[in-house]
């Protein structure tokens, strides 16, 4: 035996037992490959009674030379039911015993995503066939037309001809090949792009005919057209082929505008028909790509035809209702999308898409009717559009709730109520309308807790206060003193109420979010808004004044009244908050505001008796909250337990929120 102290003795053992352990690798690497060789063995031991598990199969192989048979480990005791019994160690084999090497555990797969269909040589070569012969349809149609060739209905008839004998030759096709190779689910290439090049080339004769031609009413061809891509969807929602969908609906919406006259309501209803038709198919089969392309080039297409109203002769009452009724099919659309069991995330972002999409050439469209027929149609859109937020909101007995789809259609109608105010109303309605929403939704924010509508009111808010201080309710009314008539001041003097109190709802719908982290934050927004609310305030005090008194002495009473409403104001909130920190926080805005005043302008603006009252009563007030609130200070220091209460309450009403 040798001792550690040896190295050469110990090198010269370890190269012995490495020989020793190549030489066993080497014999188990050869009898690995006469297992290999070996016929697979079928026969196996008959299942244990009542264990539920299946033969296991017997292994014929002898243990490789050199090493004893293999021995199953002893029996393992039962692990403890309880602390949990720690992971199991693998038994130990005793030396010179030939044991299998444990199984590798399964990795866990990852779902495949869908692939898309390979574009083969096939595929192309049918894809390049179809466009070709549609594009010979839309020369046939129309250059016909240009060069005076055969009459109407000739070019039409040959139109339906050609798209009836592929359709014709489709099915055909596709029955002949289920008759060879036996009933399928789903159809060849071949017959696809036959039945999709036809039924193209149908829905295209129909148009020219409608719009070209003018061999059938407008209703008539619609109707038509309808039949004609609803039986198109159909087919391919019975063949279950996708591309034979995409490919009707994508030959259409590009060459359709070819055979239609001019960019107008007749083009603009053809492709929201398309985008109807595919609503029931992309629902069934979970294709909302159909529904994706549909709607898109739809508005697309009427924004240009919006744009086209009086320079290329466009009826705008006609674009305007093709408009409205693709945001019909849009919301019924996403509805349907979203109510689908399991719908994808696919199917939620069509669905928003489609909600969205048509807000644009409505946008366009709306401010070329006549007055209010342009506010009628953002009204309209409106209810619709909220008429898709709530369902989606909620969520109902067929609609699940879709937070996304909700959120994107609430910001669809904000949009749209932010045109129709001012293609309603005219003058301070606009600004006051806009503010008196401002403070609504922001209470309805502050009490359903969606942060999406207090949003949509910060805008209405900002969009109000801009034209409040731009034009409602301008500085040199409030500042300078400019005398208007009596109708003027007081609708000024509703600008500033509506001013004032959606400055103050917004503020407590801000504090009821908890969007008030730090004190930086909160001095920032109760700044920004405080500042934005005390003008509101102060132009109310002023052009009531100058209402009473319209001159010079109404002008300084405003003022002096307005100096010491702030610093009373600011008073009353220093007290109650010494344990808060939004009233202390205002408060404090208020004195910077009533000091900043009395500097800045009390002491210029304001002369005689007014700047000595006003300075007298500003100081006296600032001077009673200074001792007041020091001495509550002093109390609180004292006796912790009123902070503790204000604290409490505030612990309070957050844990009534969050319930």
């Amino acid at each position: 035996m040798t001792t550690p102290g040896d190295p050469a003795a110990l090198l010269e053992r370890l190269d012995g037992e490495l020989a020793e352990l190549g030489a066993r690798l080497s014999r188990v690497r050869s009898d690995l490959g006469v297992l290999r060789a070996a016929p697979p063995t079928t026969a196996g031991p008959a299942p244990v009674p009542g264990s539920g598990r299946g033969p296991v199969p017997a292994s014929t192989a002898a243990p490789p030379a050199g090493l004893a048979p293999w021995a199953p480990p002893g029996p393992v005791p039962p692990a403890p039911t309880a602390p949990p019994a720690p992971a199991p160690t693998p038994t130990p084999t005793p030396a010179g015993v030939w044991a299998p090497p444990p199984a590798a555990a399964p990795s866990p797969r990852l779902p495949r995503l869908p692939r898309l269909p390979r574009l083969s040589g096939a595929r192309l070569l049918a894809a390049t066939g179809a466009g070709v012969t549609l594009l010979g349809v839309v020369l046939l149609l129309v250059l016909a037309a240009s060069r005076g060739w055969f009459g109407p209905e000739a070019r039409v008839g040959l139109g339906a001809l050609v798209g009836l004998g592929l359709l014709g030759a489709g099915l055909v096709l596709q029955r002949r090949r289920a008759a060879e190779d036996g009933p399928s689910p789903t159809a060849d290439p071949g017959p696809v792009s036959l039945a999709a090049t036809g039924i193209t080339a149908l829905y295209l004769t129909v148009a020219a005919a409608t719009s070209l031609y003018d061999l059938v009413p407008a209703v008539v061809g619609v109707v038509l057209a309808l039949f004609v891509a609803g039986g198109g969807l159909v087919l391919a929602d019975r063949w279950q082929r996708r591309d034979l969908a995409l490919g009707v609906v994508i030959g259409v919406d590009l060459l359709l505008p070819a055979v239609v006259d001019a960019a107008g309501a007749l083009l603009v209803v053809l492709l929201v028909v398309v985008a109807a038709a595919t609503v029931p198919v992309a629902a069934r089969r979970t294709w909302p790509v159909l529904v994706a392309v549909s709607t898109a080039v739809a508005a697309l297409v009427a924004l240009i035809s919006a744009g086209a109203v009086g320079v290329a002769g466009a009826s705008t009452v006609g674009v305007a209702l093709a408009v409205a009724a693709l945001l019909v099919v849009g919301v019924a659309a996403a509805l349907v999308l979203v109510s689908v069991p399991g719908a994808a995330a696919a199917s939620t972002a069509v669905a928003g898409l489609a909600l969205a999409v048509p807000v644009l050439p409505l946008l366009a469209v709306a401010p070329s009717l006549d007055r209010p027929w342009g506010a009628v149609l953002d009204v309209a859109a409106i209810l619709m559009l909220l008429g898709a937020a709530v369902p989606t909101d909620r969520g109902s007995r067929r609609v699940p709730a879709t937070p996304a789809v909700a959120v994107t259609a609430i910001a669809a109608a904000a949009v749209v109520a932010l045109q129709a105010v001012p293609l309603a109303l005219t003058g301070a309605a606009q600004g006051g309308v806009l503010l008196a929403a401002a403070a609504v939704l922001a209470v309805l924010a502050a009490r359903t807790g969606r942060r999406v509508v207090l949003v949509v009111a910060a805008a209405f808010g900002v969009v109000g206060g801009v034209l409040a201080l731009v034009r409602d309710l301008p500085l040199d009314v409030v500042v300078d003193g400019d005398v208007r008539s009596t109708g003027t001041l007081l609708s000024m003097t509703a600008v500033g109420v509506l001013l004032a109190a959606a400055c103050g709802a917004l503020l407590y719908a801000v504090a009821r979010a908890d969007l008030l982290g730090g004190r930086d934050r909160t001095a920032v927004v109760v700044g920004l808004l405080g500042v934005v609310g005390l003008y509101g305030a102060a132009g109310v005090v002023v052009t009531v004044a100058l209402a009473v008194a319209p001159n010079r002495t109404g002008f300084l009473t405003g003022h002096v009244l307005v100096t010491i409403s702030w610093t009373a104001l600011a008073l009353v909130l220093l007290v109650r908050g010494v344990g808060a920190v939004l009233p202390r926080v205002l408060g404090g805005v208020l004195v910077v505001a009533a000091v900043a005043k009395l500097i800045l302008f009390d002491l210029t603006a304001l002369d005689g008796l007014a700047r000595v009252i006003v300075f007298l009563g500003a100081g006296l007030v600032l001077l009673v909250a200074g001792t007041r609130y020091a001495r509550l200070v002093t109390s609180a220091e004292a006796d912790p337990g009123t902070l503790a209460h204000h604290d409490g309450d505030a612990a309070r009403r957050s844990s009534t929120r969050q319930g």
